[in-house]
């Protein structure tokens, strides 16, 4: 009986498909390829690295950066502080719109609104600057002004301050001095040296009742000085000449001297109608002339209407 074994291979060794990385057969031989990686290759060798030039430059451009901007800030700031900063030399400039002459020089006041600006380190910037408390402490200095204001310039440091006077419309002389009054009876100024008023021509009068005249207070009322201005004018458009006004004792009373005459005329200031009055004196004046007659004491129109003479 016949035994049948497996037939085996040649030389009884298996032979086994081998499936090997890099291995290919091309016509029955074998060849190797590799492909080398050299992010992976590690031959055991230290390899050497170019230099790192790229950081050293941006760290000096970050700190190039950074400095120009610190010298843009400053140079922000010092011209902020400049543009804002105020000069303590101000300009003081009288409003066009007034024809009336002021009682001081504008060197004065001019000088005074310096003085002003000076006073306080908080006037040097446009920011911090009280306007509106110059402008009282200017006009609490120089009563005679009726209104100040300041102006603070764009471009430039130096301050404007615009003035503009109170309207002075008589002299006031009394037992403690003589004072300029405005047209509201308020006293603007005292008088110690008659130049100071050359270039104002102001109705004299004299005080006998003993008004207590000061600064910036009231001496007469408005409708008092308004009369007595309009007696001046009412007598000046006839060429009557004033030669003498006052105020007598404890009375509501203004007598009024003519020039060339020893007679004067007594106004009545409580009535108030200052045109009638020096309308009566002025036609009584005429009549006592026409008949040749003239009043060795007074002429007295303080009655509406009628006129009395001694």
């Amino acid at each position: 009986m016949k035994m049948f074994n497996k037939p085996s291979t040649k030389s009884g060794v298996r032979q086994r498909k081998q499936t090997l990385t890099g291995l290919e057969r091309k016509g029955g031989d074998l060849t190797y390829y590799s492909q080398r990686n050299d992010q992976y290759a590690n031959t055991g060798r230290g390899q050497s690295r170019p230099p790192i030039t790229g950081r050293p430059n941006k760290i000096r451009n970050y700190w190039i950066q950074r400095f120009g901007f610190l010298i843009f800030i400053i140079v922000l700031f010092v011209s902020v502080i400049y543009v804002f900063s105020l000069s303590s030399n101000a300009k003081v400039v009288p409003l066009q719109s007034t024809n009336v002459g002021f009682l001081h020089s504008q060197a004065t006041y001019q000088t005074a609104a310096s003085k002003l600006l000076a006073s306080s380190i908080w006037n040097r910037n446009k920011l911090t600057i009280n306007t509106e408390s110059i402008t009282k402490q200017l006009m609490a200095q120089f009563p005679e002004l009726s209104a100040a204001s300041v102006t603070l310039p764009i471009l430039t440091h130096r301050p404007i301050i615009y003035i503009s006077p109170a309207q002075p419309a008589l002299l006031l002389v009394g037992s403690n001095g003589a004072y300029v009054l405005d047209t509201s009876g308020r006293a603007l100024m005292v008088v110690n040296n008659p130049k100071d008023l050359l270039n104002l021509t102001l109705p004299l009068v004299t005080d006998q009742s003993g008004l207590k005249l000061a600064i910036n207070q009231q001496a007469l009322s408005s409708t008092d000085v308004e009369f007595i201005v309009t007696v001046v004018a009412q007598l000046a458009a006839k060429q009557v000449v004033v030669s003498s006004l006052t105020l007598p004792v404890a009375t509501r009373e203004l007598d009024v001297g003519i020039a060339t005459q020893s007679y004067i005329v007594k106004f009545n200031l409580q009535d108030g109608d200052a045109r009638q009055q020096a309308g009566t004196f002025l036609a009584t004046r005429a009549r006592l002339s026409s008949q040749n007659i003239t009043p060795a004491h007074y002429i007295d129109v303080r009655v509406s209407g009628r006129a009395y003479y001694q």
